[in-house]
This record gives C-alpha cells, sequence and structure tokens, in this order.
C-alpha cells in the first residue's frame, strides 16, 4: 500500500554519510542559527506574541531549575516564525522546494467549495476564504460555493454538494488558499486520476499576513490520523466517491474526519495523495484554540475504529494539546511473547534490564531468553547461573558479534507468537510497555513496534526512525521529556518507515516470512534494512509514546571510532544506499521541506546544484 506524492530528491551532502562524530560540528550550527537569528532581527516585532508566550514559558522552566528544556522551546519558536519568515522569502528555501511541485493550467475543473462556519467566524473570515478561492490563478475553474451556517461545531458541514460537480473541497471560514493552489491540484489530479482525497500543508498567518508555525505534513499516515487530525483543511474529494458514500443523502450534518475515515475504509491508502507544499493559510487564532476540534476528532476516530471491530481506548493526550492518546489491548487469548536480549559480559546493565522488566511489566505472559554472545566475566557467568534457576533461558552464542546473525538464531529459539527484541541497556519505565506494543503488533496490517526510548538524562533517544543524513537517523533525538516535539509528532502514536530494534515487538509469522535480520548488516542499519522489507511487503511500522523504556545506549559495545568500525559503518551505509536508495530520498513519514542533515524537524536551507 503507498500514499502518492510528487517523488522530491533532496541534495544529501557528502558529510552527512558519514558517521555522527564525522559530521558537521555543533560550532558551525551553531553559527548557522546565529546567522539566522541577525537576519532574522526586524522580523522578531512581528512575531513577539508567540515569542512572548515562549519566552514566558521558558522562564518558568528556567525558575524551575531547567536549561536545556527552555533553549530548545526557544529555538522551536524561533525556527518557525522568524528563521520561517526568512525561509519562505529566500531562493534556497521554499522557492526551491516549490519550483519542483507540478502546476497545470491544461483542462476545466468544476469543484464545489463548502466552506464550515463556526459561531467564532466572522463574516470578514468567511469573505477572505471566498476572495481566495475568486482570485485562483488556474483559468479553467468553474466554482460553487456554499457556506455551511455557523451552528455547527468545527470541521462539521451539512452534506451540500451541487449537482455537476466533480470534485469537492472543504475548507473552513479563514482559510486562505494559495493563488496556486487548485493550478497544483490539478497537477496531481492529471498525474493520479485515481485519486479520492488530496490534501496539503498549511501555515498560520499572524494579523492576516504575516506567516508561521508550518505544518510540513507525512504522507498518508494511517495511525497519526487515529491520534491527530493533521490533514486540517483544505481537503480535496472526489464527487463520484463521496456520492457512493451516500454523502448526499444524509439528513444531518457530518464531520469531515469522518468523511476522511470513511475513503480510507473503502479505498485504502493508495486512494489519499498529498502535496508537500503550504496551499492554505489558516488564521493564527485557530492555532490557539481547538479544544472543540478535538471532541469531533475524538468521535469521528472512536466510530472509526468501531466499524473496523477494534477494541481501544481513545482519550485527549496528556502531552498534546492537538492529539488524542489511543490505545489498543493486547488480545484475549493473552498470546506469549518471548523477550530475546543479546548480552556480553557487563553484568551490572543485564541485571538492571532483567530486573526492570520482572518486577515493572504489567504483562506476564513473557519468557526472557538471554543469548550470550561469548561472555567471560565471571561475575556474569554467575549471573548466567542465577537467572536461570528461577526460568530465564541462557543461550549461549560464541560467534563474533553480528546483531542479524545472534538474533536471527535466537528467534529459531523462541516459543512466543510474538518476538520482542530487547537491547542489554535498556531498562523499562512505563509498566504497561509490553502489552502497548503487543496489542498494536496484533492489529491487522502491522509490522514492527518501536518504543519511546529515553537517555538517563530524561532526554529522547527514540521517537521513530526517519530517513535523512543519507540513511536514517532517531526523529526528535535529545529532545528533552516535556516538549512534544514537531506538530506534537514526539508524543503520538504514528506509523514511522523504521523503528529501532533497541526495542521492537513484532510477530514472529511476519519475521520468518521477510527473512529475519540481514547477517550482511552486522551492526548498523539492520532495524532499519528490517523494517524497510516489511514496509515492501505490505506492513506499516509503528511507534508508540505508551511504551517508555530508558536506553543506555550502546555502553557495552565499546567505542566506534576505531579504524577498522569506521570501515564496517562506511560499507553498511553503502550496502544500505544500493538497496534503498530511492525510498531513502523520499521518507513518506517525512518532508521534503524539513531537513536532510538533522533529525529535529527544522527547516531544509539546501543549496541549490547549478
Amino acid at each position: 500500500m503507498r500514499t502518492v506524492r510528487f517523488r522530491i530528491r533532496p541534495t544529501i551532502p557528502r558529510h552527512t554519510l558519514m558517521p555522527g562524530f564525522l559530521k558537521r560540528s555543533r560550532v558551525v550550527k551553531t553559527l548557522r542559527y546565529t546567522a539566522l537569528a541577525i537576519f532574522g532581527l526586524p522580523f522578531i516585532p512581528i512575531y513577539r506574541q508567540p515569542l512572548g508566550q515562549a519566552l514566558k514559558r521558558a522562564l518558568g522552566m528556567v525558575l524551575a531549575g531547567e536549561v536545556k528544556k527552555p533553549a530548545m522551546l526557544l529555538l522551536g519558536t524561533l525556527n518557525y516564525t522568524v528563521f520561517y519568515a526568512l525561509w519562505v522569502r529566500h531562493p534556497w528555501g521554499e522557492a526551491k522546494i516549490r519550483s519542483k511541485v507540478e502546476i497545470s493550467h491544461t483542462h476545466t475543473l468544476e469543484i464545489a467549495f463548502i466552506v464550515g462556519s463556526t459561531g467564532s467566524a466572522s463574516p470578514e473570515d468567511i469573505e477572505v476564504t471566498l476572495e481566495s478561492i475568486r482570485t485562483q490563478d488556474f483559468q479553467g475553474l468553474v466554482s460553487h460555493v456554499a457556506v455551511v451556517e455557523p451552528d455547527l461545531p468545527p470541521l462539521t458541514f451539512r452534506p451540500v454538494v451541487p449537482e455537476g460537480s466533480e470534485f469537492v473541497c472543504f475548507l473552513q471560514a479563514g482559510d486562505r488558499l494559495t493563488p496556486d493552489a487548485i493550478s497544483r491540484v490539478a497537477a496531481c489530479m492529471d498525474g493520479y486520476p485515481k485519486f479520492k482525497l488530496i490534501y496539503n500543508d498549511h501555515d498560520y498567518l499572524i494579523k492576516g499576513k504575516h506567516r508561521c508555525f508550518a505544518e510540513f505534513k507525512p504522507d498518508w499516515n494511517y495511525e497519526f490520523s487515529l491520534a491527530r487530525f493533521y490533514l486540517q483543511t483544505p481537503v480535496f474529494f472526489s464527487a463520484a466517491s463521496l456520492e457512493k458514500l451516500g454523502f448526499s443523502k444524509l439528513s444531518g450534518p457530518c464531520s469531515l474526519p469522518e468523511v476522511v475515515f470513511k475513503i480510507y475504509e473503502n479505498h485504502g491508502s493508495e486512494s489519499i495523495a498529498h502535496i508537500p507544499a503550504v496551499l492554505c493559510h489558516h488564521p493564527y487564532s485557530r492555532r490557539e484554540d481547538c479544544s472543540g476540534e478535538l471532541d469531533v476528532y475524538g468521535k469521528a476516530v472512536a466510530a472509526h475504529l468501531a466499524r473496523r471491530g477494534e477494541p481501544a481506548r481513545i482519550e485527549r493526550s496528556r502531552e498534546a494539546t492537538r492529539g488524542l492518546s489511543v490505545h489498543f489491548p493486547p488480545t484475549p487469548d493473552r498470546p506469549l511473547v518471548s523477550i530475546i536480549i543479546p548480552t556480553r559480559n557487563r553484568a551490572d546493565l543485564l541485571r538492571n534490564c532483567i530486573e526492570s522488566i520482572e518486577t515493572r511489566t504489567a504483562y506476564d505472559h513473557y519468557e526472557i531468553l538471554v543469548i550470550d554472545n561469548g561472555s567471560d566475566e565471571a561475575q556474569t557467568l554467575e549471573y548466567f547461573r542465577e537467572i536461570a534457576a528461577h526460568g530465564v533461558r541462557v543461550i549461549p552464542d560464541p560467534s563474533p558479534f553480528n546483531f542479524s546473525t545472534i538474533n536471527n538464531r535466537a528467534a529459531e529459539h523462541a516459543r512466543g507468537q510474538y518476538l520482542a527484541f530487547l537491547n542489554n541497556d535498556i531498562e523499562v519505565i512505563s509498566p504497561e510497555w509490553l502489552g502497548e506494543m503487543l496489542g498494536l503488533a496484533a492489529r491487522p496490517g502491522i509490522g514492527a513496534v518501536g518504543a519511546r526510548l529515553w537517555y538517563p538524562n530524561d532526554r529522547l533517544q527514540h521517537a521513530g526512525v526517519i530517513l535523512v543524513g543519507g540513511v536514517a537517523g532517531h526523529a526528535h533525538k535529545f529532545l528533552p521529556r516535556g516538549l512534544p516535539g514537531y506538530c506534537d509528532r514526539a508524543v503520538l502514536l504514528q506509523e514511522f518507515s523504521a523503528v529501532t530494534a533497541a526495542c521492537m515487538v513484532i510477530r514472529k509469522t511476519s519475521f520468518a516470512d521477510i527473512g529475519g535480520f540481514d547477517p550482511d548488516l552486522a551492526v548498523a542499519f539492520n532495524d532499519v534494512d528490517l523494517c524497510l522489507r516489511l514496509k515492501a511487503a505490505g506492513y506499516r511500522n509503528v511507534w508508540t509514546p505508551a511504551a517508555e523504556l530508558y536506553h543506555h545506549e550502546s555502553l557495552s559495545r565499546g567505542n566506534d571510532t576505531a579504524p577498522d568500525k569506521i570501515e564496517r559503518f562506511l560499507r553498511e551505509c553503502a550496502y544500505m544506499r544500493e538497496r534503498w536508495g530511492d525510498f531513502l530520498r523520499n521518507d513518506p513519514a517525512y518532508s521534503p521541506n524539513l531537513a536532510w542533515d538533522n533529525y529535529d524537524f527544522s527547516l531544509s536551507w539546501e543549496r541549490p546544484k547549478f
């Protein structure tokens, strides 16, 4: 299954193919941000409202003893206000990306625009939206406009589709389409005529003219759509698909999220297209007040999952103002999970890992397999005898270290229906971690499930893997606890192209069907390769923030700066680029508008090649 998007090849700097310790230094990045701040000084008064709010929150954090969190908060706010203002004006910024998104003027389009109007919408908001429709530069546009009365909740519309319309566009009062919006939507229709739904990126306007807080969205991301209505407006539908759903025959109002889910239920992800460009500006006030939308969206998600027969607990997220927490319980038959932990010496790490599993894990139908990769310390060997006495299976594997081979052999010994791969430097935080991951892994179409991993200093280590930096990296790495990340993506359930095997749950049959980990990738990227093969086989890889664990990363494996390890890493990079080259340049869980040499969802400042 795939979602259509215009494929844009980023220019990947050569240095990003090097290991982390050879990458661009922090000094260079600091200088870049300093230069942006200097050039952005004239824009600071324009964005005094969001910057003032961020500064107030940051001062509160400083008074509470925080240091890094307020710095990250302020930098994130600057990135999508002041720096964004520079980006939309600079030829290396939005113009470069936008020039690669096609436009079309070749035919006539008859579109019905349905404009939702809540009680808070003013006549000026409605007029702004209507004017943006009238001023489209697409010459072949035939528009029919219906403004919904203001007595309905947000994202809710009357089913009014004028006869003869080919397409239906849902907007909210205050939305401003960019002049080229319909031209770019028409090009998408030309390139993919069987679409049922098209959405695009959007940003917000302060005082009706100053752009900020762009939301550069992933391609259709089903799990993310359960946690957040990230599509927003406008959304374009095929009128025929709405007619097939009986939209025009509905007697009462319906919500936009409900229509989106029904399109997905009936036509699948291949009917959904994403244009990775800002084609609409929303009023800034809507970004700050979203409580009504969340109520409507929660009901739509609950109804959708009920139609699919998937039991779930849905509640407002405590970490994201615009998000929902969606929890899928383990299946009633309580399947056995085989927890596989490779290790070599470091009994202290292994003891901490196993004791945290045994004392903090609520789901208790599991077995633990410790794979001994040539341990020779007396303390470790004694600990093996200790844990074996109370049911932990210790399996010797003295072969040279190869993460893929070790875990593949261990999977053959596993008795469970599900495999949980765990590093020996993992420590459980949330008791529900295994139940949450198992509940997701048991759902139809799910491949690998990843967890939210923290460094011991409570900075984020893993929140999904994005295909950047030449091969891959961890999204939002080093983000302090308490910050939601870009578009709440560090705290909400979602699909990623890959997740780390430092803590991964997968159905045993799915793991076997794709051949397990690739032994040619002994250390790096074996989990990424596994996930990409799962994705190619039609599975979705999912990351959940509800499973939280500490990761004392790679403490037992040692330093990666030795010449032979650098050579091995570069060889594995080349292997991945040869096998997955095209896909590595077009991660559907990311955006071409975002940086390809960083993992913090900052803006892309690529210098064009001439």
